[in-house]
């Protein structure tokens, strides 16, 4: 989700430079609803099942271009007619018809794959800021919450990168006293995570397993988003709601929030960045565990200020 959500601030910056240019996205179909409405893209391809893709075999592209580098994206690149383009460090490159330089690794995700679409003739120097537009029409209403409110995230997909429930509960308490609503949320499977918040809490509105257009309106409506390094973090970026990053593992020189106010709250490690799926150096992942509930009440109130 936050792979396809980062994509489209080069995407942005590709339609504005080329706006005659027919964009296709090919994407997992759980995450499609991300470049849904989004006015840069034209089409929006997804396959439940890896078969559905040899509707390629009767598709022809003036260019295809592999930003993912793995083998099933690469069947993807070669099942479509067309020259195929990837990066330098990519498994099998003999097999495209060009390569474009290796991505920085040091500068943020966003830059690093515009620095791509630069290559390929953009012009602009600065990405844009990430686009969300959702599928308006198809839209629920979540829920009616008292305004003003911030929204809070607890979950993540890797333990290394997962606030404490019982700190996102003292948290929510500290934006209580300020005089917000706080509105708990998760994904599908997600739900004893939010669920160990909510029990620490006399009062809370808890929205489980939105689609990603009603968790992007909630979030848009928020005061505050407050989250781990996950997918919802940069939908709320693409929303343009102020962010506070609770970081643990990974690098946040490349994942951090793009193109909003945010503060990013992490403290330093000799270790860090990681993989992730396992903390190498302790039995439970420091990185994370060192983070305050009063830094993120300082963050928290920092962002609010200016709002």
């Amino acid at each position: 989700m936050g792979d396809c959500l980062l994509l489209t601030s080069p995407l942005r910056g590709l339609k504005e430079e080329f706006p005659g240019f027919q964009i296709t996205v090919l994407v997992e179909s759980r995450f499609a609803e991300c470049f849904a409405g989004n006015p840069d893209v034209d089409e929006v391809l997804s396959f439940r099942r890896k078969t559905e893709a040899l509707q390629l075999l009767t598709r022809r592209f003036e260019l295809i271009v592999n930003l993912h580098g793995g083998p099933t994206s690469l069947l993807y690149s070669l099942l479509a007619r067309g020259p195929q383009i990837g990066f330098q460090q990519f498994q099998y490159r003999w097999l495209y018809s060009g390569l474009l330089p290796a991505p920085d690794a040091s500068v943020h995700s966003v830059e690093a794959t515009f620095a791509a679409f630069r290559w390929l003739g953009v012009r602009r120097s600065v990405p844009p800021g990430l686009r969300f537009e959702g599928d308006q029409k198809d839209a629920n209403r979540t829920s009616e919450v008292r305004k003003p409110y911030a929204v809070l995230h607890p979950a993540a997909l890797m333990e290394t990168k997962r606030w404490e429930a019982s700190r996102f509960a003292e948290l929510a308490r500290a934006l209580q006293t300020l005089g917000l609503t706080t509105v708990l949320t998760c994904g599908p499977g997600e739900e004893s995570t939010v669920n160990a918040v909510a029990e620490e809490l006399n009062v809370c509105e808890v929205v489980t397993g939105p689609s990603i257009t009603d968790l992007a309106r909630l979030i848009r409506g928020a005061q505050l988003y407050v989250g781990n390094d996950s997918g919802p973090m940069h939908l709320a970026a693409a929303v343009g709601t102020p962010i506070v990053a609770l970081w643990g593992s990974s690098d946040s020189r490349r994942w951090h929030p793009w193109g909003v106010n945010n503060v990013v709250v992490q403290n330093p490690f000799e270790c860090n960045p990681c993989a992730g799926y396992r903390c190498l150096v302790a039995p439970t992942p420091l990185c994370i565990e060192s983070v305050t509930v009063d830094q993120a009440v300082v963050a928290a109130k920092k962002l609010l200020a200016k709002s």
